[in-house]
């Protein structure tokens, strides 16, 4: 089965300016907010808490890029990484650093690809870390894989943005190659576990395609980062059907010094030490 590679390139870019945007400290002649934060020192590395809902098909492969921050040390080579749920098979990538790059902390981010050979719905919340003959687990925050065993579908093409700052809204687009059939998207769901997408009821005729914007709603501070990638039911020649959307990235673009000070003050499960 293809795999599905969209988190480790522009995504993966896009996501690193986002949280430039947060960390950044500028220089004597800028004068943004991002200028009046107190970025503590980092001790130990530690990873920012997410939020994740990810629609899977059964075997198939998605490339997921886990974000941390760190100081004077970092994380290492990691050689093989575990999540707390057995199905949730992991294989790791790179681990990328940028030492000293936003204020007092670097950035680094951990390169996992994800697969799981069975239906179901599979909840992580923590992993860990295997290095030589050394392990740590650590928390991540709350990753819902909702994996399913029908075959991926031929004739439809989804798209959207890659990743975004804009907390209330998911946008998907729905291209129908089938020339002849149109195509109901019955719902397009996802259970995060501090944000609502609203769902839709919408029709793609054959050949031609169609973009829609869902609403989201919830308490997006609950965590520093979110993956959304949906679950569609959609009905073609009288079938129903389930697949996955388009998977996006949602960031705070900006962030107050309450949050810097959250995050903080709830380290202590998610330190690489």
């Amino acid at each position: 089965m293809k795999k599905n590679k969209f988190l480790i390139g522009m995504t993966l870019i896009a996501s690193i300016i986002i949280i430039s945007m947060i960390f950044w400290e500028p220089t004597d002649d800028d004068t943004t907010e991002a200028s009046k934060l107190n970025v503590p020192k980092v001790e130990n590395p530690f990873f920012l808490k997410g939020n994740a809902y990810i629609s899977l098909h059964q075997g198939e492969t998605f490339s997921l890029s886990l974000p941390f921050l760190f100081g004077d040390s970092s994380i290492g080579k990691i050689s093989a990484v575990t999540f707390d749920t057995g199905e949730v098979e992991a294989e790791v990538g790179e681990v990328n650093e940028t030492r000293n790059q936003y204020g007092k902390a670097g950035l680094g981010y951990l390169n996992l690809d994800i697969k799981i050979n069975k239906a179901g719905i599979f909840k992580a919340q923590k992993m860990t870390l295997i290095s030589g003959e050394s392990s740590v687990t650590v928390a991540i925050g709350k990753l819902i894989f909702d994996v399913d065993n029908d075959a991926p579908p031929a004739n439809l093409e989804f798209s959207g943005a890659a990743a975004q700052t804009a907390m209330n809204e998911y946008t998907l687009a729905v291209q129908n190659n089938d020339k002849s059939a149109d195509v109901t998207i019955k719902s397009v769901t996802a259970e995060l576990a501090a944000m609502h997408l609203h769902t839709l009821t919408t029709s793609v005729p054959a050949g031609k395609s169609v973009s829609r914007t869902l609403t989201l709603s919830g308490d997006p501070e609950r965590y520093a980062w979110y993956v959304l990638k949906p679950k569609v039911v959609y009905v073609i020649a009288g079938h129903e059907k389930m697949t996955s959307g388009y998977p996006t990235i949602l960031q705070p673009g900006e962030w107050s010094q309450e949050n810097v000070d959250s995050i903080f003050e709830n380290k202590a499960d998610s330190e690489y030490k």
